[in-house]
């Protein structure tokens, strides 16, 4: 009899889990304006003020987004049964992924930049800030685009990962979550076909990225480097939206095809290649025998 009743009770929790995974995803902007209205209201916080978004805004709502997004891991790894602290939340060498990931984040964005200022589709210049204020906005949005990709990678690569493995196996859980990292990408602004057609293939190599390193963090790592490439140290759009303080002045002159329009660099035709180099880098600078790691089925 105990048998039957826990054999029922590993299908039903992949179910509970889905409801409570899609129930998240409908409830996730209310819960976070209201969680996140009232600190803005007290600080006279404005995220978006002459066409640019601000760095205290911006790291607010970071933390506000990381908080819920822990909170979402955390409901569906106890309806699945599923410890906490294994993969691939805690996992071997996890230190050592995030950094690999920053660099191949970084590396891939600014080659895709500097391919887009080789074509003279673009131009660059120093921005106009003092030393100390480059360095202290530099350092502020690096963290929080770090705390920003923990929060997108915990929901995206982790919550949705661990749901769909126990409905389409992993290879189907990686085309989902590339999927879903486009559809939660839709309401950005200047948002094309192209665009979020590169995301889904971004958001497949991160999913891909975890079964084979056994963790989230290189995931993390790479979208830290990605953005902050991207924004913060070009000054160019990420994802729509323009930084305040950013390091450099990128001005894009040519075809939307090249420069990747009001999206930014990452609607850019280099920025599929771009993909393609993280994905070769990731299969070169992970140990071959990662490869066969997958993340644990639940209860």
């Amino acid at each position: 009899m105990a048998s039957s009743v826990a054999v029922e009770w590993g299908p039903l929790r992949r179910w509970l889990g889905l409801v409570f995974l899609v129930a998240a995803y409908f409830l996730f902007d209310t819960v976070e304006h209201a969680l996140y209205h009232p600190l803005a209201v007290a600080f006279d916080l404005h995220t978006i003020t002459d066409g640019a978004m601000g760095l205290p805004p911006y790291a607010v709502r970071m933390i506000v987004r990381l908080i819920l997004d822990m909170a979402v891991v955390a409901g569906v790894c106890a309806i699945l049964g599923y410890r906490l602290d294994g993969p691939p939340l805690l996992a071997p060498k996890a230190l050592r992924f995030a950094g690999i990931g920053i660099v191949t984040g970084l590396a891939v964005m600014i080659a895709a930049i500097l391919a887009i200022l080789a074509t003279g589709s673009a131009t660059v210049a120093v921005g106009r800030q003092s030393a100390g204020a480059a360095v202290l906005n530099g350092t502020g949005w690096f963290v929080f685009d770090f705390i920003g990709a923990m929060g997108e990678e915990l929901f995206g690569r982790v919550a949705v990962v661990l749901i769909a493995e126990r409905f389409v196996g992993w290879r189907g859980a990686v085309l989902v979550s590339g999927l879903m990292f486009s559809v939660l990408h839709l309401g950005n602004p200047g948002a094309t076909t192209i665009w979020l057609v590169r995301l889904f293939l971004q958001g497949a190599l991160l999913a891909y990225a975890v079964y084979r390193t056994g963790s989230f963090w290189w995931s993390t790592g790479y979208h830290t480097g990605w953005n902050w490439a991207s924004a913060p140290l070009f000054g160019a759009a990420g994802s729509g939206y323009l930084d305040r303080g950013h390091l450099l002045d990128f001005t894009p002159a040519g075809s939307d095809w090249i420069t990747g329009g009001a999206v930014g660099p990452e609607g850019s035709v280099f920025a599929f290649i771009a993909v393609l180099c993280a994905f070769a880098a990731l299969t070169v600078t992970t140990p071959r025998g990662v490869a066969k790691v997958r993340v644990p089925r639940g209860l």
